[in-house]
């Protein structure tokens, strides 16, 4: 992935974009984590993006077991099959085979793409992707990474984004979960963090919507 200023960008019309409160980046184990937690709050306008053609990351191919979640050790299939259940229930969009080439950081000017200016300045991060039927705009009001180890140059862009990113509002929108936040998480702990991560953009985001009188 490329982390990107607007500057750079020619921006899609409203039309040819998906607008979500939330978007989660990587359909494995943190990411299903995250979303979920989310979706339990009451965040129903969320999309997960997973660049493969199934979710579930490590929880599709370990055989490990996997304790500390529940009162039982479980099997990842198990798990799998529990978050499948959960998105089915709860209506979390979802979309495989979509693999976000380029992240960027909208500009209050560049909003002009959203129709109403009052909502505009709550949208913060476009997400250009790519699928088998071309490439695609994905636009949401905060942003969860749970793509895995990131490389270092990724990595390196992502912190100083978050450091910049805090340094313009109290209340940042971009997180990191799982293995993008800490390599050498189990599945176990990639779980609880995403769970965590999602739970704390949910409640930024119910808070802000209460804010705005919705």
């Amino acid at each position: 992935m490329i982390f990107r200023t607007c500057e750079n960008l020619t921006l899609p019309k409203a039309e040819e974009s998906f607008f979500s409160d939330l978007l989660v980046v990587g359909g494995g184990c943190s990411g299903l984590a995250a979303i979920s937690a989310a979706a339990d709050l009451g965040i129903e306008n969320s999309l997960l993006l997973e660049k493969e053609e199934s979710l579930g990351g490590r929880l599709g191919k370990s055989t490990e077991e996997i304790s500390g979640l529940f009162t039982k050790t479980v099997q990842p299939k198990e798990l799998l099959a529990h978050f499948s259940l959960f998105l089915e229930n709860y209506g979390v969009a979802h979309q495989e085979g979509v693999e976000v080439e380029e992240i960027y950081v909208l500009s209050r000017e560049a909003l002009s793409i959203v129709h109403s200016q009052d909502e505009a300045s709550a949208y913060r991060y476009l997400l250009k992707a790519k699928t088998k039927e071309g490439s695609c705009f994905f636009i949401g009001k905060a942003l969860v990474l749970a793509v895995g180890a990131l490389s270092p140059e990724e990595n390196a862009a992502v912190s100083a984004l978050i450091k910049e990113e805090e340094k313009k509002t109290a209340s940042p929108r971009l997180f990191l979960t799982g293995q993008s936040l800490a390599p050498s998480q189990s599945i176990a702990e990639a779980v609880q963090s995403g769970g965590a991560v999602g739970r704390m953009v949910g409640e930024m985001l119910l808070k802000e919507k209460h804010k705005q009188g919705f």
